[in-house]
């Protein structure tokens, strides 16, 4: 009887992982992305930016600017996201619609002279094995 009880007690945890599996692991590897994409953001670091953002992605920034994926890399320079001493993500939500998964957050930069809030949505779409950023908007938050 004991052993039965042991066998249950960790064949019944093991199974309730493996049913929540998929959705578990889409979920980790998209936040796991979104941290780089943040960190790659304050860094202004090309590299990552590049294999991030799909070659097609789509960039509304809050002016209401439309931008393809040299124009989103080109307008880093001018950003003041790298020159914030910190800059910070939370609220992130996320929603997966099979090979597509949709997050929303706000961000927030501070710092010398650097201070803002925006919410976001990034578009992500499963490439094979890897996870791209297909489109994403920024709205400024009102001080």
């Amino acid at each position: 009887m004991r052993l039965s009880l042991a066998v249950a007690a960790v064949a019944f945890p093991t199974m309730l992982v493996a049913q929540q599996s998929p959705a578990r692991q889409v979920e980790t590897a998209i936040r796991g992305l979104e941290e780089q994409w943040r960190a790659a953001q304050q860094s202004n670091d090309t590299a990552a930016f590049r294999k991030l953002l799909a070659p097609e992605v789509t960039f509304i920034g809050t002016s209401g600017s439309l931008r393809n994926r040299s124009g989103y890399i080109a307008s880093r320079a001018q950003s003041w996201i790298p020159r914030a001493a910190q800059f910070t993500v939370d609220e992130l939500r996320l929603r997966a619609y099979g090979t597509t998964v949709i997050a929303t957050g706000r961000e927030t930069s501070t710092g010398r002279g650097v201070a803002g809030q925006g919410r976001f949505t990034h578009v992500w779409a499963r490439r094979g094995n890897t996870w791209v950023l297909v489109a994403l908007e920024r709205t400024e938050i009102a001080p």
